[in-house]
């Protein structure tokens, strides 16, 4: 039964507090013209041969292009998931694109598809872009689309960041399994982004606000947003295509930058040592000693420096202040209590 105010004993009704004075209101001022951006739309391009390829592009003007290739399973928003430093790369004035993968996001599947067809459509974007040079940065299972790329476009490389990056390999036991088999073992992850994008309870990630929301969308895009309803077959066809053969980079003459969790279950270190002895030209190689598949994020702040150019700096955070340094300096201050990355990293 609602009771009313009358209903309530009268000491009761003197203990209830008047109401305050609403608080004043400020003066609106200018209000915006435009309309914020959820982050950049994902655009179609249709090849001569009828295949429609998406993509993304932040569009900064005036600052340098960056082609960004997510891991395994992810879509055209992919580079999204470091928006968590969006405010950096728009300072470097750091402009992404990314191109989407066969089967995954709004691309349609196309049995037979490889590494080449991707560097071909990766191509096929830049060219309708105008982008003449770019640097790249791969993560994880986008490691081998980066070496195709990086092998059909040489002379349009500017640097080649690879981080946590996986390698092709013929001799592991995923190789001696049909398309069939390989799809249903992915099943149950595909269909499920929250275990498709579990991190360990340990991992820096989680002192990211809203980034474990953001993973999840991105594999529920990935994975269903044209209601392919969770197929997995390209995922199979993705792990199948990391059995090789490998992209040719022996070409590639763009300095290499390699980052590696020494700690890393599933991209072990010595897919990073692949890449360093294939590359000609690799100009550093980092292994974080302790840490695991989360080395990208963790380092971000650094990548984007060294994307924007900035390879003989560090970003550090000391006295609760983040800077970049000289290197050689950075290794001093850390040794003396400073942090690598931003101070958010470094709060509990």
């Amino acid at each position: 039964m609602k009771i009313g105010l009358l209903a309530l004993p009268a000491m009761l009704i003197g203990a209830i507090p008047a109401l305050a004075d609403p608080p004043s209101v400020p003066a609106i001022g200018a209000i915006q013209s435009d309309f914020d951006d959820f982050g950049p739309a994902v655009q179609s391009l249709t090849l001569p041969s009828g295949r429609v390829v998406h993509y993304t592009d932040t569009g900064e003007a005036g600052g340098r292009t960056v082609l960004f290739i997510g891991g395994t399973g992810t879509s055209a928003r992919a580079a999204g998931m470091t928006d968590f430093l969006k405010t950096l790369r728009q300072q470097l004035k750091l402009r992404f694109i990314t191109v989407e993968r066969n089967g995954f996001g709004d691309t349609v599947f196309k049995p037979d598809w490889g590494f080449a067809d991707y560097a071909g459509e990766v191509r096929a974007v830049l060219d309708h872009l105008a982008v003449k040079r770019f640097a790249g940065v791969a993560i994880s299972g986008g490691g081998p689309y980066m070496a195709a790329v990086a092998g059909a476009m040489p002379e349009r490389l500017i640097s080649v960041h690879m981080l946590a990056t996986a390698a092709t390999s013929a001799g592991s036991a995923r190789c001696k399994v049909s398309l069939e088999q390989a799809t249903a073992g992915v099943r149950s992850s595909v269909q499920n982004p929250q275990s498709w994008w579990a991190f360990p309870a340990n991992s820096p990630t989680f002192r990211i606000p809203g980034f474990s929301d953001r993973a999840y969308e991105e594999g529920a895009r990935t994975f269903f947003i044209r209601g392919q309803m969770g197929d997995p077959t390209p995922e199979a066809a993705e792990m199948l295509r990391y059995c090789g053969p490998a992209p040719d980079v022996s070409k590639v003459t763009a300095p290499v930058h390699i980052y590696q969790g020494g700690a890393d279950p599933l991209v072990k270190i010595d897919q990073a040592e692949y890449w360093r002895s294939h590359y000609p030209n690799v100009a550093s190689f980092r292994v974080f000693p302790g840490e695991a598949h989360d080395v990208q994020y963790r380092h971000w702040d650094q990548v984007l420096i060294e994307l924007a150019g900035f390879t003989d700096q560090s970003v550090i955070c000391e006295a609760g202040k983040a800077r970049a340094v000289a290197k050689a300096e950075a290794e001093g201050l850390v040794a003396k209590g400073a942090t690598l990355g931003i101070c958010a990293w470094s709060r509990r």
